[in-house]
């Protein structure tokens, strides 16, 4: 290994010879360029000569100059290097090579086109090979415990490996079953019995059973257990298991939305034996009934196998890879030899290349900011949040700085910013100018906000806009991890926060409302906490759904009413996929399902896809 460092850095250090013409150097030169011996040097040269890189003609008599033959240029060894890493499965290294060595942007682009065919998917060519999907990231997961699931990533990796008791079907706007193949309520919608699918199986091979599904629910409820989802189950004042496949919720109030609950990932079922045996040792390899089993390989990344079993039919992938690769911020460069799918915020001058179709939609949720009502200081008063309010007009960011800021946001629901129009705020502002208040000028505020490049424009776009206006904005950029953890939510005034509303948008919304850790209900002070309690109980009872959209209406006013929070902006999303992908369906924060996911095979003569259609089932969220 270190034999093609020395040659890479002798490619390099003598780039301006032409390409073709020997240099001109004595050992001690090559020595200093090398930083070791005259004798080391001599070792290097032997090993180079033997491998067939180069040609060395020594000088002949004392301090005439050798001659040095480079057989491969600095990229050709670079590609050649790079190859043998991607093929022993060393990506990272290959990665880390690339960034040291590639002297020009269009030669890194090109390796990084390279080591890319080795991701994506790859066909089963004999029955001992397996139809493969192998992709990059770019962090560990920070969590495998369903009841301490808090990022998207997270979570959508838990749907993998883990089931839920019912499953809310987006595209079709209902509860379809799950681990239950029916459920009841009682009139008062106080008792709730759900009736479990016989022979579905733990990756392990046992059956699962309603005493499964009891202790996981009595898990998530633990005091003893960290979850940022216990809200959700609160009103549960009993579980009672009436045999091997029936269980029975007993609510302590009507809770017409009960099975909402049920469909959150943090609700998912574990076999009660393994995790309350060793609940380290069993979430180091978690098992649950999913559709794929996880492997972790430290260092390298995850595995998921196609559960073989799966009792909602086995998914067409037999493996898919998560490569690990940090601080590789190219991780892959879309190819057509990669068939994979990428989700970005929409760029309008981004087309698609020949293979690759593209599909648009607006994300369900919001930008918005909140305001801190808990910190003792200038946001305490009314006045200055509508000031800055009417500084930070959504409807001028839309306007300004465009690209995939699709409309001025008025509500969570994009669907209901439509219908209420550009700006929720129009009694504030006469004009399109600035306002501005001698009152509030000089306040300083902080921002606390995700280290993101899609939070860039947005940060520079706030800072100058209150800067006219008097304003002072001191910005903090957080990592994933350490952004809406209670240190940061309690220091800052304002928090730039981006909403991604999951599967179901009720328990999003609820979610918002109630739950305490990484969401701005942190930020709310008490009173206005109260208020949320109250009025989340009498929506939950709430038999009427239009008297329940009603109530989410009024939740959403008493969070804009007295500057709690801004709405900013929706985004719109852009979907690219090569056309070789079928079953293709992403969830609401942008993850593929694998599950469904199949790949058209190529004709062996013509490498072209079987079918001449190039159309796709694919499903826009909406």
């Amino acid at each position: 290994m270190q034999i093609t460092h020395h040659y890479l850095e002798l490619c390099r250090a003598y780039s301006a010879v032409p390409q073709g013409l020997p240099v001109s150097l004595t050992l001690e030169e090559l020595a200093e360029r090398l930083h070791c011996t005259v004798r080391n040097v001599k070792l290097v040269i032997r090993k180079m000569s033997e491998a067939g890189w180069i040609t060395w003609v020594p000088g002949r008599g004392r301090g005439n100059k050798s001659e040095l033959h480079f057989h491969y240029t600095l990229e050709e060894m670079l590609m050649k290097q790079t190859a043998e890493f991607a093929e022993k499965e060393q990506y990272q290294q290959a990665f880390e090579w690339i960034h040291q060595y590639a002297d020009t942007p269009l030669m890194k682009e090109q390796l990084l086109q390279h080591v890319s065919r080795y991701f994506g998917y790859k066909a089963k060519v004999t029955e001992q090979d397996a139809d493969v999907l192998r992709l990059p990231i770019n962090k560990t997961y920070r969590t495998f415990d369903p009841a301490a699931l808090l990022f998207a990533n997270d979570v959508h990796l838990s749907r993998q490996v883990f089931d839920t008791i019912v499953r809310y079907d987006r595209a079709a706007g209902d509860f379809v079953p799950s681990l239950a193949h029916h459920w009841e309520s009682d009139e008062s919608c106080t008792v709730w019995t759900f009736y479990l699918r016989k022979g579905v199986l733990f990756h392990h091979g046992r059956e699962l059973e309603a005493a499964d599904a009891a202790y996981s629910i009595r898990r998530l409820l633990s005091p003893e257990v960290f979850s940022p989802q216990r809200w959700m189950l609160e009103d549960v004042r009993r579980i009672r298991v009436l045999n091997r496949i029936t269980i029975q919720f007993v609510l302590d109030k009507p809770h017409v939305l009960f099975p909402h609950c049920l469909t959150s990932p943090s609700a998912a079922i574990l076999p009660r034996e393994l995790c309350e045996a060793d609940p380290a040792a069993y979430f180091a390899c978690p098992v649950g009934t999913g559709p794929f089993r996880l492997e972790i390989r430290p260092g390298y990344g995850y595995l998921l196998h196609a559960n073989e079993r799966y009792y909602l039919g086995r998914p067409f992938l037999d493996v898919v890879e998560h490569i690990l690769l940090r601080d590789s911020p190219e991780l892959v460069v879309m190819t057509d030899a990669c068939n994979m799918v990428q989700r970005a915020p929409y760029a309008p001058r981004s087309k698609p290349e020949h293979d690759w179709q593209a599909v648009e939609c607006i994300s369900s949720g919001c930008a918005l900011l909140s305001f801190n009502r808990r910190k003792e200081g200038p946001l305490q008063d009314a006045g200055l949040r509508r000031y800055v309010r009417s500084v930070i007009q959504a409807c001028a960011m839309v306007e300004e700085l465009g690209e995939s800021r699709a409309i001025a946001a008025a509500s969570f629901l994009p669907d209901k910013s439509l219908r209420i129009g550009c700006d929720p705020y129009r009694d504030e502002k006469e004009t399109a100018d600035i306002p501005y208040s001698s009152a509030y000028a000089g306040t300083e505020l902080t921002l606390h906000c995700k280290d993101s490049y899609k939070t860039y424009e947005d940060i520079d776009w706030i800072v100058n806009r209150c800067l006219k206006a008097g304003l002072h904005i001191k910005v903090a950029l957080h990592e994933r991890d350490e952004f809406l953890t209670p240190d940061v939510m309690d220091e800052a005034d304002l928090v730039l926060y981006e909403v991604v509303l999951d599967e179901s948008e009720t328990l999003s919304l609820l979610e918002l409302f109630m739950q305490e850790e990484g969401s701005i209900r942190r930020m709310f002070d008490d009173p206005l906490r109260a208020e949320l309690n109250r009025r989340v109980a009498l929506l939950l009872a709430e038999p009427e759904p239009r008297k329940r959209l009603d109530l989410f209406d009024k939740l959403e006013s008493l969070l804009t009413e007295d500057c709690s929070i801004h709405f900013l902006y929706h985004r719109r999303m852009q979907t690219t996929y090569h056309k070789s992908v079928r079953g293709l369906r992403l969830n609401a924060f942008g993850h593929i399902d694998y599950r469904h996911i199949w790949f058209e095979p190529q004709d062996p003569l013509t490498g072209q896809t079987a079918s001449a259609d190039t159309s796709s089932p694919f499903m826009t969220i909406h």
